[in-house]
């Protein structure tokens, strides 16, 4: 059987909560009804109509998987690296016949990454198709974001249940920094649910170890 597998991300840029990786897969004949039904670039979409297109999806059989990286994960390897092994486990698993990714690298790396893809995976090249913003331009890499997006939104959500309104992690968010700020100032550390190693909170950290000196 030919299975079509989009693979998308989201949460890369943010510096508190997860990173998630998707993957959804459908028949190739069915691509272009994923675009009828919404699938599309998620930052497109409000945080509602991601949840409602993302249903519609489901209740017309199509499937995904998606691995979640947490912040203390993120701390201890390369963003890059992290995403090809979490594309390569769910490529493992599904065994697509075509593949299309938005690349986490720039175009001059895409072949670089794409061959690291294939022998991860024992998939040809030949399947792979990888190309900057592939959410915008194919609607199974645009339902990848999708899912991917609504994983990582419930994330952020029940941090908001623990924390309060942090927002949704990222670090031009006024929010996220008010929380960063408040939580230094009380505990003269970074929360567990941030990235520690990202240049801009070690700068903060630093920041503030020596405004309280």
């Amino acid at each position: 059987m030919s299975l079509l597998l989009g693979l998308d991300e989201a949460g890369r840029g943010a510096v508190l909560g997860p990173l998630v990786v998707a993957g959804v897969w459908t028949a190739p004949e069915h691509e272009e009804k994923l675009k009828t039904l919404g699938a599309r670039d998620s930052k497109t979409l409000s945080r509602k109509k991601r949840k409602e297109v993302l249903r519609a999806l489901w209740q017309e059989g199509l499937r995904g998987r998606v691995i979640i990286i947490p912040p203390h994960v993120i701390d201890q390897e390369n963003l890059t690296l992290l995403e090809l092994g979490a594309m390569a486990k769910i490529l493992r698993e599904v065994q697509p016949t075509q593949v299309i990714l938005d690349p986490p690298v720039g175009p001059r790396a895409i072949p670089h990454f794409l061959r690291n893809l294939s022998r991860a995976t024992k998939l040809p090249e030949s399947v792979f198709s990888a190309f900057p913003q592939a959410d915008k331009k194919s609607p199974v890499v645009g339902a990848a974001s999708i899912l991917a997006k609504v994983v990582r939104d419930g994330y952020m959500e029940a941090l908001h249940r623990q924390f309060g309104d942090i927002g949704w992690g990222y670090p031009g968010e006024k929010k996220v920094q008010d929380f960063l700020e408040r939580w230094f100032s009380e505990h003269r550390d970074l929360p567990d649910i941030s990235r520690k190693r990202w240049r801009c909170l070690r700068a903060f950290y630093m920041q503030g170890l020596h405004d309280s000196a």
